[in-house]
């Protein structure tokens, strides 16, 4: 995959090549499916261009802009450094940028943010007595959220900053960690104004790194989480958790059906040419009654509300030998377990999903029985591909039509999974894939 650099100095110059002739933005090509947007994009820039930067923001999922940091002298032959309009015409997410730069979508797109934040570690490392080891390295920046990483000599800390929608993530996190029935991530400081806060390194690997067991093991450990907040509703909503109850549910289905601005929208390359044929559309929209009655059936089926964390898979979980860690909580809702589920159980396979709720309803047993849990699974499985779906869409109106392109893709992919859900409600498939 190729990555398209707009890598912009402090003066507002770009840097283009010019060894071909007429100036255009270079190009770096990486293996995988999308180019990094995160340090290690800056790092190769800074050993094939020698230029220091940092990601500033992803224009769609192959442009980048990235900020230069101090001076322009740049290392490789054939570049110089030009005023935007050098570039005019070659990009129109460019062209569109250039004409918005002022005022981007998140904090953490603005010229300065890093340092910013940088600045506000290091308050927070000598109040602590800790000494930093190097620079910050960015881990994660895109529309929904930034995160660094910064090695000190008591351990890595990491900062996440976040939409305002998702701002309450640091309360919710003391709250469950205050239950005691499992690690969590140790919050060290909170800037509520910022929306950010930084967090103990927990160590060991993600998820997607272990076992299938070891993530039957991980699944388990959810399901205790989720039963000891049984009927502590009220609390989780005073730490932040949204409540979903099936009433809303219901109006979010009826509400989202009604989006033919999503459902009727053409196949661009923003949204990776996945959007819906005028066939699915109409099947996806005449589902609106079905899935109000299951909203209402799986009320019937009396599974206690608990604390859901809506994106919970794999890269959300650490494991650190015997330990394990869910993080991550910035979408945490207080609704049916069986929700969580649904991103779990996205891309595995067919045995893999047999197990995978073998395990959960097993971990259940002691308060609910595992067949009636299955049975609910049943009615809750289109919903739950619902829920995922509210999520993402409610993201994508939130960053606005510069970063839907984040969240389109996943909506139709969803929306796909839930016509499929609707047409298996005898539960011959037990996950999302044949």
């Amino acid at each position: 995959m190729e990555a398209v650099l707009v890598i912009v100095g402090q003066d507002g110059a770009v840097l283009c090549d010019v060894a071909g002739g007429g100036p255009v933005l270079p190009r770096m090509r990486f293996n995988g499916r999308w180019p990094p947007m995160d340090s290690e994009l800056t790092d190769r820039v800074r050993r094939e261009l020698g230029v220091t930067t940092v990601v500033l923001e992803p224009l769609d999922f192959t442009t980048v802009v990235l900020h230069a940091h101090g001076s322009r002298l740049v290392s490789a032959d054939g570049f110089a450094w030009l005023g935007p309009e050098a570039v005019s015409g070659q990009s129109v997410v460019l062209d569109r940028w250039v004409a918005r730069s002022r005022s981007p979508a998140s904090d953490w797109f603005r010229p300065g943010w890093f340092e910013r934040a940088e600045c506000y570690i290091d308050g927070e490392l000598k109040a602590a007595g800790r000494v930093r080891l190097s620079p910050s390295r960015q881990v994660k920046h895109w529309s929904m959220s930034a995160v660094l990483c910064t090695p000190t000599d008591q351990g890595d800390l990491y900062l996440k900053a976040v939409l305002p929608r998702l701002a309450r993530e640091p309360d919710i996190t003391r709250y469950l960690a205050s239950l005691g029935v499992a690690p969590f991530a140790v919050i060290t400081a909170v800037s509520p104004g910022d929306r950010w806060w930084l967090a103990e390194d927990f160590g060991g690997v993600d998820g997607w790194a272990v076992s299938v067991e070891r993530r039957r093991a991980c699944l388990a450990q959810l399901v205790m989480v989720q039963k000891e907040t049984i009927d502590r509703g009220e609390e989780l909503i005073a730490a932040g958790c949204m409540p979903l109850t099936p009433a809303a549910l219901a109006d979010g289905v009826r509400s989202i059906m009604a989006r033919d601005d999503i459902w009727r929208a053409p196949r661009l390359a923003k949204n990776l040419g996945r959007a819906l044929s005028g066939e699915e559309a109409d099947r996806l929209e005449a589902l609106t009654p079905y899935l109000v009655e299951c909203a209402e059936r799986l009320e019937e089926a009396g599974i206690p509300e608990t604390v859901v964390h809506r994106d919970f898979h794999p890269g959300n979980v650490a494991v650190c030998g015997d330990e394990i860690l869910l993080h991550d909580w910035s979408f945490a809702t207080v609704t049916n377990p069986l929700f969580d589920l649904a991103s779990w159980l996205h891309d595995v396979s067919e045995p893999d999903a047999a197990s995978y709720l073998d395990a959960c309803f097993a971990a259940w047993a002691d308060t609910v029985d595992p067949e009636r849990m299955r049975d609910a699974w049943r009615v809750a499985k289109p919903l739950a591909a619902m829920v995922e779906m509210m999520k993402l869409i409610e993201l994508a109106d939130i960053v606005g039509p510069d970063h839907d392109f984040n969240w389109l893709p996943m909506t139709y992919g969803w929306s796909r999974r839930l016509l499929n859900a609707a047409a298996d409600p005898g539960l011959a498939i037990n996950g999302w894939r044949k």
